[in-house]
C-alpha cells in the first residue's frame, strides 16, 4: 500500500486516514467530515459564498482535500481496494484534482460520499445552488482562493508543485505520465522509459437523456456548455430531447451533426471533425461529447485523439457496435485506401455510457450485426456470456434488447434482466481484454476473433461489420477445430449461434481466394509480422493464437468451411448482410476501387502495360475518381504548358455528393453497366459516373437530339445514357478499340433495356469515323470519350462533316489538363486540345467543371449579311 499516498509530501494538514485507507475507510470518515460542517453552518444566515468560504477554511475538509490529493488514483492498489464501492472510485479519481476541479463538479462527486447521511439533504440543496449558480459552478477552487483570500492551501500547493504537478496543473484530470532518464557523463548516450496511465469508467444507464438523470448534466453543468459531435441519424431521432434535456439543466448545447456510414469512414470527415473543434474553440480540459454508433465512434474520436494531440472525450454509445464495442475502445480509426482502419490513434473515451433505450430505434439489421462482438467475447473470453447468449436467443433481435414488444409478465422481467447482463458481461470481458493491451503493445488479444481475415473483404463486399466478423468467427472456429484445440461438438455450437442469431457463417466474397489472402498478408503487416490469429483453444471461453496459414493451405481450409456451411439454415448466409439490405450507403464501390488500385500496383511490378487500358490500370490507378475542388481554368492566354494545380480533384469534400443526392436516381439500365464493371474488375474511374451519365441523358434530350457517336465506349455507361435520351427511333453509335471491354458492354446492351438503340463498332476510332464519314453518316451530339492523346483528331473528323447543321460536341475530362500528374503525356495533349478549341472561329465553347471537366462545342452559326 506503500504506493497510495507519497510520504515525501511535506503537509500542513494531518492525513486523516492511514496508508492502508479502503472505500470503506474514506467513506466513513469524509461523511463524517461534511456532516460536521453541514452542522456548523447551516442554522447561520450566511450566503453561498460565505457558506464556501467556511467550507474550504473548515479543518477536517482541508485535511480531507489534501489527503485525497496525494492518493494514487492511478494505481492498481487503490482499484482493488475501492472495487466493492466503485461509485466511490469514481468520485476519488476526480477529487484529487480539487485544486484545478470546477466547483459544481467537486460537489457532485462529494454528493456520491454524503448519501444516507443525516445531513444529506442540506448537502443535496448546497450542491443544487452551486451548480445552478452559473458565476460559481465553473469556478475552480484556486481561483476562488485568489478572490477570497484564502491561504490555506498556499504551502499545499507550492510543494505538490513540485513533486506531483498533474495535481496542481493537469492538462486535464483523466492522465497522468512519468518518465526515467539515465545518461553517460558526456551525455552521448541517454536512455530513458516512459508511461501514461489513462482513467477511464464506463456505465450502463437507463434513460439517460430522462430531465432528471445527471449522468451528462453533472460533466457538463459547471462547465457551462456542451459541444457535441452526433450521428446525423441519431439528430433525427432523439435531436429534441438531447435539446430539452441540456436547455433544462442550463448548459449551451453546440451540436455538429455528421454522417455516420461506413463510407464517411475517412480521413476527409476527420479533418472535417477537427476544424469544427477548431471553430467552436474547445480546450484540451473540456470533454467533447460523441453521440451515435460504432462509425461516429471511431472518426470522432479519432478527431479527438488528433486534436490538441489529445483531447477527452464522453461516448454516448446508440448502437450494439458503440456499446460494447467500439465505444470504450481506444482504437479510434477511419479506413484508407480500401482497408479497414489504416489511420487512427490509441485514445480511449474518458466516460462511455451504454443506454439500451437508444435501441429502440435501431433496424434489426443493424442490431444483429451488433450481436457479433458479444458472440466474439463470448467464445473467446466468457463461456459464462456464451450461455446468455444462448439463452436470449434471437429475442434479443425482436425485443430490440428488451426495449419494444414487451410485457410487464415475469417471464419479460427476467429477459430485461438477461438483456442488462448479456451488455454488462461483453463489456466486461471486450474492456479486460482490449485494456490490458492498451497500444497494442502485443498481439495476444481475444477480442481480434472474427477480425483476421474480414477486414479484407469487408468494405469489398459492401457487408455489415457484424456479419463480416461472423464470417470470420465461424471460419475461425472451424480452423480451431481442425488444429484439435476445440471439439466438433464445440466448433457446431459456435456455427449454430451465429446461424441461429441470423448472422453470416459465409459470403460468396470468400470464393476468391486471393483477396482473402491479401488481407492476411496486410493483417500480417499490422500486426507486427505476426499473423497471431484469436481463435478458441481448450474449450470454448477460452483463447489461443493461430501463426502460421500459408497460401494452399488457406485456400483449402477456405473450401473446406464453405461445404461446412452449405448444411446449415440458408446455406450459411444471413440475413440483412449489406449496408443497403438496412437502408445505408454501399461502401464496396470505393472499395472494390481501391482493391483495383493494389492489384494493379501488384501487377506493374512485374509486368509492362500492354495496351492503353493496362496502362491506365497500372500507372493510373492511384488518382481519385471522386473529383472535389473548384478552381477556374484561365483563358486569358495561350500557354506551352497546363498552369500548375497541386490537386488531384476539383471540388471541396461534399460537393459532388450534395450535386449526386439531388439529382435523379440514375436507371436501372446505368445501375447495371457500374455492377458489370466492378464485377469484371474494370477500372472503374473510366465510367462517366451517374452524375455525368444523367446530364448526358439530359441534354440528349433537351436538345431533342436523334443521332449520337459516343467515342470510347469503356463499359457502356454513356452509349446507356444517351440511348435513353433519344426518341424510340433515335441511334447511337458507340466505338470501342480493347475487344474485351467492348464484350463487356455489348453484354450490358443486351440486357438493357435500351439495346436495340446502340450500335457497338469495334476497333481503332479514328478509323471508325472517318468509315463513317465516307458512309456520309452525321450525328447530332458527338461525346469525345476516349484515348486523349488523339482528341483533336476526333475534333478535326467531327468538323469535316460527322456533326450535323445544328449539332455540338462534348469533349470529357478536358479539365485533366488541370489534374493529371505532371509527367503525364495526356495532361499536355489536353492543354493543346484545349487551347486548339479556344482558337478556333469555326466554333464557340464553354467548359463545365463536371466531374473532370467537360467542354461543350458547337459551330457558329452562320448569319446573314446585316444581321446581329
Amino acid at each position: 500500500m506503500s504506493a497510495l499516498i507519497p510520504q515525501n509530501i511535506p503537509l500542513t494538514a494531518d492525513l486523516p486516514f492511514g496508508l492502508d485507507v479502503t472505500s470503506d475507510v474514506m467513506l466513513k470518515h469524509v461523511q463524517e467530515v461534511l456532516t460536521a460542517f453541514a452542522v456548523s453552518v447551516k442554522d447561520k444566515a450566511l450566503s453561498l459564498e460565505d457558506i464556501l468560504v467556511s467550507f474550504f477554511t473548515n479543518k477536517g475538509v482541508k485535511d480531507l482535500m489534501v489527503a485525497v490529493s496525494t492518493l494514487a488514483v492511478f494505481s492498481h492498489e487503490i482499484h482493488t481496494q475501492f472495487k466493492e464501492h466503485l461509485h466511490l472510485l469514481t468520485a476519488t479519481k476526480q477529487l484529487k484534482y480539487f485544486y484545478n476541479l470546477p466547483l459544481g463538479r467537486l460537489f457532485c462527486c462529494l454528493e456520491d460520499f454524503w448519501e444516507g447521511t443525516a445531513e444529506a439533504e442540506w448537502l443535496l440543496n448546497l450542491k443544487t445552488r452551486v451548480c445552478t449558480t452559473a458565476a460559481l459552478a465553473g469556478t475552480k477552487p484556486h481561483q476562488f482562493f485568489k478572490e477570497k483570500k484564502i491561504n490555506d492551501y498556499k504551502d499545499f500547493a507550492e510543494h505538490v508543485e513540485k513533486l506531483d504537478p498533474h495535481a496542481i496543473y493537469p492538462t486535464n484530470i483523466y492522465r497522468q505520465c512519468d518518465g526515467y532518464t539515465v545518461s553517460n557523463e558526456d551525455c552521448s548516450t541517454i536512455e530513458s522509459v516512459m508511461s501514461t496511465t489513462l482513467t477511464t469508467t464506463i456505465k450502463t444507464r437507463k434513460k439517460v437523456l430522462d430531465l432528471a438523470d445527471e449522468t451528462l448534466s453533472s460533466i457538463y453543468r459547471p462547465l457551462g456548455r456542451v459541444v457535441a459531435i452526433i450521428d446525423d441519424k441519431v439528430e433525427g431521432l432523439f435531436g429534441e430531447d438531447l435539446t430539452k434535456y441540456f436547455a433544462h439543466h442550463n448548459i449551451k448545447y453546440q451540436k455538429v451533426v455528421a454522417r455516420g456510414n461506413e463510407v464517411d469512414k475517412s480521413l476527409e470527415k476527420v479533418c472535417e471533425m477537427l476544424h469544427e473543434l477548431k471553430k467552436n474553440g474547445v480546450s484540451r480540459n473540456e470533454p467533447v461529447l460523441i453521440i451515435g454508433g460504432g462509425v461516429i465512434a471511431d472518426i470522432a474520436g479519432f478527431a479527438c485523439g488528433l486534436y490538441h494531440r489529445s483531447t477527452p472525450y464522453v461516448m454516448l454509445c446508440t448502437s450494439i457496435v458503440s456499446g460494447i464495442d467500439a465505444g470504450p475502445s481506444p482504437r479510434t480509426c477511419c479506413d484508407g485506401f480500401g482497408y479497414k482502419n489504416l489511420y487512427g490513434a490509441y485514445h480511449a473515451p474518458v466516460l462511455t455510457i451504454t443506454d439500451r433505450y437508444f435501441f429502440t430505434s435501431l433496424h434489426e439489421g443493424w442490431l444483429r450485426h451488433g450481436l457479433a462482438e458479444i458472440i466474439k467475447m463470448a467464445i473467446t473470453k466468457d463461456y459464462k456470456l456464451f450461455g446468455l447468449r444462448q439463452k436470449a436467443g434471437p429475442k434479443l433481435i425482436r425485443t430490440k434488447f428488451g426495449t419494444v414488444n414487451m410485457t410487464d409478465s415475469p417471464e419479460d422481467e427476467e429477459f430485461d434482466k438477461l438483456c442488462d447482463l448479456v451488455i454488462g458481461g461483453a463489456l466486461d470481458s471486450y474492456v479486460k481484454s482490449e485494456y490490458s493491451s492498451l497500444w497494442e503493445t502485443h498481439q495476444c488479444r481475444p477480442h481480434a476473433y472474427g477480425h483476421t481475415w474480414s477486414p479484407g473483404y469487408e468494405l469489398a463486399s459492401g457487408m455489415l461489420h457484424g456479419h463480416a466478423v461472423a464470417t470470420g468467427m465461424g471460419f475461425g472456429a472451424y480452423l480451431s477445430f481442425v488444429e484439435g484445440w476445440i471439439s466438433e461438438d464445440e466448433m457446431k455450437q459456435v456455427l449454430t449461434l451465429i446461424s441461429d442469431m441470423e448472422l453470416s457463417l459465409w459470403h460468396d466474397i470468400m470464393d476468391e481466394v486471393d483477396v482473402v489472402w491479401s488481407s492476411q498478408c496486410k493483417m500480417v503487416e499490422k500486426r507486427g509480422g505476426h499473423l497471431c490469429a484469436p481463435l478458441p483453444k481448450g474449450g470454448l471461453g477460452k483463447c489461443g493464437y493461430l501463426n502460421d496459414m500459408p497460401y494452399d493451405r488457406l485456400k483449402q481450409r477456405l473450401s473446406e468451411y464453405k461445404a461446412i456451411c452449405q448444411s446449415y439454415p440458408r446455406q450459411g448466409y444471413g440475413l440483412d448482410v449489406h449496408c443497403r439490405d438496412v437502408g445505408l450507403e454501399d461502401p464496396s464501390v470505393t472499395a472494390m476501387h481501391h482493391m483495383q488500385n493494389d492489384l494493379a500496383a501488384q501487377a506493374a511490378e512485374e509486368t509492362k502495360p500492354t495496351s492503353y487500358n493496362e496502362w491506365i490500370q497500372q500507372v493510373q490507378s492511384t488518382r481519385n475518381s471522386d473529383w472535389k475542388m473548384n478552381v477556374a481554368f484561365s483563358k486569358a492566354e495561350d500557354t506551352k504548358t497546363p498552369p500548375a494545380f497541386e490537386h488531384n480533384h476539383l471540388f471541396h469534400n461534399g460537393v459532388e455528393e450534395y450535386a449526386m443526392s439531388m439529382t435523379s436516381v440514375p436507371s436501372q439500365n446505368v445501375q447495371t453497366v457500374a455492377q458489370a464493371t466492378m464485377e469484371n474488375k474494370m477500372f472503374a474511374p473510366c465510367m462517366v459516373g451517374t452524375l455525368e451519365a444523367q446530364m448526358l441523358r439530359m441534354q440528349v434530350a433537351v436538345s431533342r437530339a436523334t443521332r449520337c457517336l459516343d467515342v470510347g465506349t469503356f463499359t457502356g455507361m454513356s452509349a446507356i445514357a444517351m440511348a435513353e435520351g433519344v426518341p424510340a427511333n433515335g441511334k447511337v453509335v458507340t466505338l470501342e478499340f480493347d475487344e474485351k471491354i467492348a464484350d463487356v458492354a455489348q453484354k450490358c446492351f443486351n440486357e438493357s433495356s435500351v439495346g436495340d438503340k446502340i450500335e457497338l463498332i469495334k476497333g481503332c476510332a479514328v478509323e471508325s469515323m472517318q468509315n463513317l464519314l465516307s458512309q456520309g453518316q452525321k450525328f447530332d451530339i458527338i461525346f469525345l470519350d476516349a484515348d486523349k492523346d488523339n482528341y483533336s483528331k476526333y475534333y478535326d473528323l467531327a468538323l469535316s462533316g460527322l456533326l450535323s447543321d445544328d449539332g455540338f460536341i462534348l469533349a470529357d475530362n478536358s479539365l485533366c489538363a488541370l489534374l493529371y500528374d505532371a509527367d503525364d503525356n495526356r495532361r499536355q495533349a489536353l492543354h493543346d486540345f484545349n487551347q486548339k478549341v479556344k482558337n478556333d472561329s469555326r466554333v464557340e465553347q464553354v467548359m463545365l467543371s463536371v466531374r473532370e471537366g467537360i467542354t461543350m462545342i458547337r459551330p457558329v452559326p452562320v448569319r446573314a449579311a446585316g444581321t446581329r
